[in-house]
């Protein structure tokens, strides 16, 4: 062989020797965007799963809001599901949901659906996070608009308004929502305040009239997307989607802890349970028995009462309330204690 061919045969070796040996590098070594990937996934994992059930008008508030700041608040991974209150309890006490937090629009549902030995005592307190009233929200583009927006100016009263032919009315299933039977309770008295006897049948027809109940957290999307003309509303969800409403006044619209006394002079029998007694609308919030991260299920409701997450609640359209327990007291967590302003009546 001669030396220009040993040279060539020596600097072919060397190359596939240099190509072999980063091979081996490229192989033993993480790119870095795989290694970020990882971190990440790290991270992620080390965020506590945090279960929510929350009353469905709360969904826009719950998701797009409060979820992304109590994650990084927190250090959790909020996993959220909105559906009609009494719903939601049901699902609780039937153990076909386990969670965290349990957020209702009624204590009566905290009470009846939740609490004693006959509900296997799946919560034991709750406190109250937020007070409400309900208006009547209306679809800006209806062909009623005219009429709508003279009632809201209180040039027609509401109530002839939405018996006009044609004009159709949304509202919640009163026998899974608090704002359904709420909505029945506010017509009674409404019967009573103008001396319209008939007003119940006439706006409503049944109890569950299939043309106008919808699931809670499908209710405003009927409105915006027109499917309704007007729907019976939490002033929140009308303030958070940006539709007009005709506010009712305080002695009917379930708003005012003034008017407690008179909203109890009205009550509803649903099909299964208590007759459910008309009071001032509170937003609650407990931990359940078997809530599976009980001591971050306690940070997140101390978050909700009395941080962050309670003065997004605010900028959302609720009113503020004083917190106040329900239930067992002796039972709420140490780390909420200085929270507690009173006991609900």
């Amino acid at each position: 062989m001669s030396m220009t061919q040993i040279k060539c045969h020596r600097s072919i070796t060397s190359l596939i020797g240099a190509l072999l040996i980063s091979s081996m590098v490229t192989g033993c070594t993480t790119p870095s965007h795989e290694t970020n990937t990882k971190t990440a996934s790290a991270s992620v994992t080390h965020q506590t799963p945090l279960s929510v059930l929350y009353a469905g008008s709360m969904t826009h508030v719950m998701e797009n809001e409060i979820r992304p700041a109590a994650n990084a608040a927190l250090h959790i991974n909020f996993q959220g599901e909105g559906a009609g209150s009494a719903e939601l309890a049901h699902m609780i006490t039937a153990k076909l949901a386990n969670p965290d937090v349990f957020i209702s629009a009624s204590p009566s549902v905290d009470t009846n659906d939740l609490m004693g030995p006959s509900n296997g005592n799946a919560i034991r307190w709750y406190l109250t996070l937020a007070s409400d009233q309900l208006v009547i929200a209306y679809a800006p583009h209806s062909r009623f608009r005219s009429e709508l927006q003279a009632a809201a100016q209180k040039k027609i009263p509401w109530y002839k308004v939405l018996a006009t032919p044609g004009l159709r009315l949304g509202r919640t299933d009163p026998n899974l929502d608090p704002k359904g039977a709420d909505t029945i309770l506010m017509m009674r008295l409404a019967a009573k305040l103008y001396h319209q006897p008939n007003l119940e049948q006439t706006l409503l027809g049944s109890d569950e009239n299939p043309k106008q109940v919808y699931p809670e957290e499908d209710l405003i999307a009927q409105l915006t997307s027109g499917q309704m003309d007007a729907v019976i509303a939490y002033k929140h969800e009308a303030i958070e989607w940006h539709v007009p409403y005709i506010t009712l006044p305080n002695a009917i619209n379930l708003g005012d802890p003034a008017d407690a006394k008179t909203y109890a002079q009205v009550s509803w029998q649903p099909t299964h349970g208590k007759p459910v007694v008309g009071a001032p609308i509170l937003f609650t919030i407990t931990v359940p028995k078997r809530a599976p991260h009980a001591s971050t299920a306690v940070a997140f409701v101390r978050y909700m009462v009395d941080g962050q997450g309670h003065s997004m609640l605010m900028r959302d359209g609720f009113t503020p309330t004083k917190i106040e327990v329900g239930g067992d007291e002796a039972a709420v967590p140490h780390s909420l204690s200085s929270t507690i302003q009173g006991k609900i009546s």
